[in-house]
């Protein structure tokens, strides 16, 4: 892989990690920081803070740095992005990166985002049904976290419900 690398037909985005992107006139571009972090970071890992809320389309802010949710113990950083621990299980559940942000949101709360709480219903029932996240995995993750609040605000969404019907 070293030797790709010198030759230019791939880049080393860290340690063990390299990456080929579209060639264009001008060289391969790289990858963004965030993609990096979510390889890094692994299976049950994603967007967490306003990060989360970006991803998911709740907030017109942009994070100066992009804040990843780790299951477990935290990497080493990647340069434009800040790592958090959160439940392990997040990994035994192979939640997705999308899944993740949603039960990040629900962490935070109505301040983490710009628009109605309303709309995160709305977002999430359109993410379950376009097969983006699943409520079932989502339901047991919830049942996990820490933090009391999350499991009623995903209660409040009735998402489960909804999607079954």
């Amino acid at each position: 892989m070293s030797r790709l690398a010198a030759e230019g037909k791939v880049v080393r985005a860290r340690k063990g990690l390299y990456w080929k992107g579209p060639k264009t006139r001008v060289g391969m571009p790289l990858p963004r920081p965030s993609e990096v972090a979510l390889q890094v970071a692994g299976i049950g890992s994603g967007f967490a803070g306003i990060s989360a809320a970006h991803a998911l389309g709740l907030t017109t802010q942009v994070p100066a740095t992009e804040v990843i949710a780790v299951p477990g113990r935290v990497p080493k950083s990647v340069r434009g992005t800040r790592f958090v621990s959160r439940s392990v299980e997040r990994r035994f559940l192979a939640l997705r990166p999308t899944e993740v942000a949603l039960v990040e949101v629900l962490r935070a709360g109505p301040t983490g985002i710009e628009v109605p709480w309303a709309k995160v219903a709305e977002v999430a029932k359109r993410l379950a049904r376009a097969g983006e996240i699943r409520p079932d995995v989502i339901s047991e993750q919830v049942l996990h976290e820490h933090h009391v609040a999350t499991r009623e605000r995903w209660a409040e969404l009735g998402l489960v419900e909804s999607v079954a019907s």
